[in-house]
């Protein structure tokens, strides 16, 4: 598959120097089309923009990476997320519950722009802290 243009990125997180930061790792790679700091700016520019993939913090205001993620598939909105978090608890359920990918922060600069790649073509994909019995290996399916 030979892609013309570069997949455009929605970023969603509270900490305004994690967003930046997590834009600045992400626009060399990828459009980011825009960087929202909550989970309803979050669902509205997903609406608008239509991205390819959400990167999105798991805890913000107003609503969580993950309500926001449950609240656009309801709306029939069906854009892959990429969760991160400084925590790696519940890194299964997120999975389960329609994530298709999971960063640690500690990891976002070796494993963020796998993890988009990964979400882009539909495959599951944990950073390496975020893996659990195999640490410091990136666990991509």
């Amino acid at each position: 598959m030979v892609m013309s243009a570069k997949l455009r990125v929605l970023v969603a997180d509270d900490h305004a120097e994690c967003r930046w930061a997590i834009v600045r790792l992400l626009r060399v790679e990828f459009e980011v089309v825009a960087a929202v700091a909550d989970g309803s700016k979050l669902i509205d520019a997903a609406m608008s923009l239509l991205p390819d993939v959400i990167v999105s913090d798991i805890h913000m205001p107003l609503l969580t990476g993950m309500q926001a993620m449950e609240d656009l598939c309801r709306k029939g909105c069906d854009i892959p997320f990429v969760l991160v978090s400084t925590a790696n608890s519940g890194v299964e359920d997120y999975i389960k519950r329609g994530a298709m990918a999971f960063v640690n922060k500690i990891d976002l600069g070796h494993d963020l722009v796998t993890a988009v790649y990964s979400a882009a073509f539909g495959n599951v994909c944990v950073s390496r802290n975020a893996a659990g019995q195999r640490p410091n290996t990136l666990r991509c399916a």
